[in-house]
């Protein structure tokens, strides 16, 4: 009943749609409202928006580590304040609705943007990833989100944690990975506090397949 609902009300098939709630409101997504009904809606993940709001309007930059299909690497080329986004995710399904969400938004060419197609940040290539990163104006907004590999990239990420001054939010999707996130930033120097889960999730859930969503966010002490 509350797919055919959804259908009625929102129409069915994938198409562009411009968000008129939430976090990504005004931004154009091409997505199927009756299936991605949260993101149309400005539900999803809206526990994160106002945190995110604060360190949009504080950062230099932003990286967008797990971009999937971009929503935040264009909510973070709205913002005239953040001089640089570099966007990483290894998914060619992904890619191909991520170039269009940038096309659909006019950010296709955007000078501000990198797209780095074929790893993840701290995966191969580490050298050029320093590389990159040392170029960031401060602070940095790093969203991670890549499904288990959060922990091993905060670890390569280390030094550069310690040296430059990062906005971090991560999704962890178990409770030893959160505890080892955790602990690396707290040893960088960060302050770490957990999101949890909006009451009415148990009403409106995000209907995930894993057991453990977490979010957590990190700033300099």
């Amino acid at each position: 009943m509350k797919r055919i609902l959804k259908k009625l009300l929102l129409g069915e098939g994938r198409k562009a749609c411009r968000v008129p709630f939430g976090l990504f409101r005004g931004l154009t997504l091409v997505l199927d409202p009756a299936v991605e009904s949260n993101i149309y809606l400005g539900l999803y993940e809206r526990e994160t928006y106002s945190w995110l709001r604060r360190a949009g309007r504080a950062a230099g930059s932003l990286v967008d580590v797990g971009a999937g299909v971009g929503e935040l690497t264009m909510w973070g080329l709205a913002h005239d304040n953040i001089r640089r986004v570099i966007a990483y995710d290894p998914g060619p399904q992904r890619w191909v609705l991520l170039r269009d969400n940038l096309r659909v938004n006019g950010r296709e060419s955007d000078p501000r943007l990198t797209l780095v197609e074929d790893y993840f940040l701290g995966e191969t290539r580490f050298e050029e990833d320093e590389r990159i990163l040392d170029g960031l104006q401060e602070p940095i907004l790093l969203k991670l989100d890549v499904d288990g590999g959060e922990e091993a990239i905060l670890k390569l990420l280390r030094p550069t944690l310690q040296s430059k001054r990062f906005l971090v939010l991560i999704e962890t999707h178990s409770r030893a990975l959160d505890e080892a996130c955790e602990g690396i930033l707290a040893g960088a120097g960060y302050e770490v506090r957990r999101i949890p889960q909006a009451w009415w999730r148990r009403f409106y859930p995000e209907n995930r397949s894993l057991e453990w969503n977490q979010w957590m966010v990190a700033s300099k002490r």
